[in-house]
C-alpha cells in the first residue's frame, strides 16, 4: 500500500497515483468507517486523503487528529456545501486521478486498484463510476441518463413503474439494463466519482461553485463529454448507505432523501448555466404539473390534507425566483 503523508512544503509536488477527497457533515462514525475501509484496500497505489469537514460539531476532526493522522485535514468553520468544500479538497490535490467518495460510500478491498488500472488501459476514458448497492445488496441507481425536465417529472411521478415497458417514461434510470458489464453511460454518481486530474485543469474549475449540494455531478459528467472524454459505468461493487449527510443538515423529503430547497435551485442552475433559460420554464412546468396532479389526485380520494404540496409549489416559485431562474445560488 503507497501511503503518502501528508503535504508540506517539501512535499506539495510529489507525484501521486490517486488523490481521495470526502467531505461531511456530523457523520463522525460513517467518516470512520469509510476510512477505515481504504486503510483496509489492498493495493500498490501511490495515494493519499483529503479529509475536509463541513463544520462539524460531532468529534469528527478530533477522530481524524487521532485515529487517522495520515489523513490531510481541512477545517470549515461552516458548511459551505458538498461542491464548494470538494473544490477546497481539490486545491490541496496530488494525484493523476481524483477520487470523490462519499463518507457513506464503503469500498471493497480491490475496488482502488481496479477503477485505476481500467483508467489507465482506457485512454478515453475520462469519468468512471462504480456498480452501487445498498447494505442489503440491493442496486442502486448507478449508470445514468443526462436529466432533462421531462425525464425529471417521470423520476418524480414514478409513471414508469406503471407502465414498464415504455422507454420513454423510464426518467433517468433504468435499473432492469445490464449492469454487470462495462459500458458508456451518460453520468454516473458523486458518492463515488473518479475523474482525471487534467480534465479539470483543461475544465478550468472542478464542480460548480454555485451548488450547495446536488447536481455537481451530473453537471461535471456534461461538461467532461462535451469535451469528447467518456463516462465509464465500471461494475465493481460499492456499498452506498444515501442521504446520511443530508438528514443532518435538514428535513429530507420521503423519497429520494434530498432537502428540496437545494434539489430545487440544483435544477434551476444546472439547466440555466448548460442550457438556457426554457429548460428551467420547462422544469417549473413540470415541477407544478406534478404537485397539481397530485392535489388532483387527493381531491378524488376526498382527503384534504394538501398542506405539504402547496408548500412545495410556493417552494418552485420562490426559488426560482431567487435563483433569477438558474443564474445563481437561491440559498
Amino acid at each position: 500500500m503507497g501511503w503518502q503523508r501528508k503535504p508540506s512544503q517539501n512535499t506539495t509536488n510529489t507525484k501521486m497515483d490517486l488523490s481521495i477527497i470526502i467531505v461531511a457533515h456530523n457523520v463522525k462514525d460513517l467518516v470512520s468507517t469509510c476510512l477505515d475501509k481504504i486503510m483496509q484496500s489492498k493495493d500498490g497505489l501511490k495515494k493519499e486523503v483529503i479529509y475536509v469537514d463541513n463544520g462539524s460539531r460531532d468529534g469528527t476532526t478530533a477522530m481524524i487528529k487521532k485515529k487517522f493522522s495520515i489523513v490531510a485535514l481541512i477545517e470549515s468553520k461552516e458548511n459551505i456545501g458538498f461542491g464548494r468544500a470538494n473544490n477546497l479538497g481539490y486545491t490541496k490535490s496530488r494525484g493523476k486521478y481524483i477520487l470523490l467518495l462519499n463518507c457513506d460510500a464503503f469500498i471493497g478491498e480491490l475496488t482502488l486498484q481496479r477503477v485505476v488500472d481500467y483508467m489507465e488501459k482506457d485512454p478515453e476514458c475520462g469519468i468512471l463510476g462504480c456498480r452501487l448497492i445498498d447494505k442489503n445488496g440491493q442496486l442502486q441507481p448507478s449508470a445514468r441518463k443526462f436529466i432533462t425536465p421531462w425525464r425529471l417529472f417521470c423520476l418524480y411521478t414514478d409513471i414508469g413503474r406503471k407502465f414498464p415497458k415504455l422507454s420513454f417514461l423510464k426518467g433517468i434510470d433504468d435499473l432492469t439494463s445490464d449492469h454487470l458489464s462495462i459500458r458508456e453511460t451518460d453520468w454516473v454518481n458523486g458518492c463515488f466519482l473518479l475523474v482525471r486530474k487534467r480534465i479539470i485543469e483543461d475544465l478550468g474549475f472542478f464542480l460548480r461553485k454555485d451548488f450547495f449540494m446536488y447536481g455537481e455531478d451530473v453537471d461535471l459528467c456534461l461538461r467532461v463529454k462535451r469535451k469528447s472524454w467518456k463516462v465509464i459505468y465500471y461494475p465493481e461493487d460499492v456499498v452506498h448507505l444515501g442521504g446520511e449527510n443530508s438528514r443532518r443538515i435538514a428535513e429530507v423529503t420521503a423519497e429520494g432523501k434530498q432537502i428540496e430547497k437545494y434539489q430545487l435551485e440544483s435544477e434551476f442552475i444546472y439547466f440555466r448555466k448548460n442550457y438556457n433559460i426554457l429548460y428551467v420554464l420547462e422544469d417549473i412546468f413540470f415541477l407544478l404539473l406534478k404537485d397539481s396532479l397530485h392535489i388532483v389526485n387527493h381531491a378524488i380520494k376526498k382527503n384534504l390534507r394538501v398542506g405539504q404540496t402547496v408548500k412545495h409549489m410556493k417552494l418552485v416559485f420562490k426559488t426560482a425566483i431567487n435563483s433569477g431562474f438558474g443564474r445563481k445560488a437561491a440559498y
